[in-house]
């Protein structure tokens, strides 16, 4: 069987519009992180959960790029995020 998975904002960072992106605070670390405009949008839609493939589409969409050409980087940056606790799978 496939597990599906999934990534979600971490409940213990809030973020906020910044000019071009976001910051993001860890509560649990007092660390601030920033993330430019893709990232940004990246973020917001994993207020809900999101897979890479649904990350990828709506990216690809978006900033009108082929999805073969941003999902590396999607999930590069992911792993980034996952690793500073910044968002979760579920």
């Amino acid at each position: 069987m496939i597990e599906f998975m999934a990534y979600l904002v971490s409940p213990e960072c809030v973020s906020c519009e910044v000019e071009e992106g976001i910051a993001i605070l860890d509560l649990r670390s007092n660390t601030y992180f920033s993330l430019d405009p893709v990232g940004a949008a990246i973020w917001d839609r994993m207020a809900v959960p999101a897979s890479v493939d649904d990350l990828t589409a709506a990216i690809a969409a978006e900033y009108k790029v082929a999805p073969e050409d941003c999902r590396r980087d999607i999930s590069d940056l992911l792993d980034d995020m996952l690793t500073h606790g910044l968002i979760q799978t579920v």
